[in-house]
């Protein structure tokens, strides 16, 4: 995985640096215990390393949730090759069943049209179960979203979103599939370096990528959002175009996306406190 120049990090640093936000975080909030979904995929693989680093891999619980005919094999191969190098606790829920009393409930589901739709029923299934589990164990839920998922929305409100802590939201996709790169190579764990290998994917239907879904590959993306947001003098959309030699309707088709998205990170509207009806004065 070759990380854009733009956002080449020193990784020990940052590896270093989300243990001790992890730990601290851990530590103040008196909860010893995370549960986190494993997927197979590079940011749940960042998560469970750091997070076992930070606070001990026993009291770590990966819970698989793989889906008969969705989830690849692959994936579910690499979910438990992770989980034994990382030595943390784990257990498997399959969801087959469960979305499939989802579906017979509401057949329109199944529609094409209403694939988004099904597919946000899914990742909030995932959710459900893993706070069902983090309850059980007085537990704190670690999410695995990087920073580009997030500047996108590219995740499910209540679903991926619902969580109690964010691990990888500091680093860009690219940044993160480098540092298991460079994990593969400092703790000769093969799988880490399979897993900075795959095509990204939610894993909500079969054959899903993200980059097939966003149309553009998570370099490109990365880059876009690095010159927009992260640059010392931000650049506009045609700025950003000409720089990368990119079409300018991908960066603003990227920028429309984070725009939409927004509402994902902020706390349901309500209206606010107001006495003027108070027949008893405030």
């Amino acid at each position: 995985m070759n990380v854009p120049h733009e956002l080449e990090i020193d990784p020990k640093k940052a590896i270093d640096y989300g243990i001790s936000w992890v730990r601290d975080y851990f530590s103040k909030s008196g909860f010893k215990t995370a549960v986190i979904g494993i997927s197979g995929g590079s940011d749940s693989a960042f998560t469970a390393y750091i997070t076992s680093k930070a606070i001990g891999k026993s009291n770590v619980v990966g819970v698989m949730l793989p889906e008969d005919r969705v989830t690849p094999e692959i994936d579910t191969i690499h979910a438990k090759e992770l989980i034994k190098s990382l030595g943390i606790n784990s257990l498997e829920i399959n969801l087959t069943d469960i979305v499939r009393v989802m579906s017979k409930l509401d057949p329109e589901l199944l529609k094409i049209k209403n694939r988004i739709a099904y597919a946000n029923v899914k990742a909030r299934l995932r959710m459900v179960l893993l706070y069902k589990e983090a309850n059980k164990r007085n537990a704190l839920v670690v999410g695995t979203d990087d920073r580009s998922e997030h500047i996108l929305g590219y995740y499910t409100k209540y679903g991926d979103g619902g969580v109690d802590i964010n691990v990888p939201e500091y680093l860009y996709k690219t940044q993160l599939r480098g540092i298991l790169e460079y994990i593969a190579l400092k703790e000769k764990t093969k799988v880490m370096k399979e897993i900075a290998d795959k095509k990204p994917s939610p894993q909500l239907w079969e054959g899903q990528t993200a980059e097939g879904e966003l149309d553009a590959d998570y370099q490109t993306m990365d880059r876009i959002f690095y010159y927009l947001k992260d640059y010392k003098t931000k650049l506009s959309a045609q700025q950003v175009a000409e720089k990368l030699h990119v079409d300018k309707k991908l960066v603003l088709k990227l920028i429309s996306m984070e725009e939409k998205n927004k509402h994902k990170d902020n706390a349901p509207a309500a209206p606010p406190i107001n006495y003027s009806f108070n027949l008893y004065g405030a």
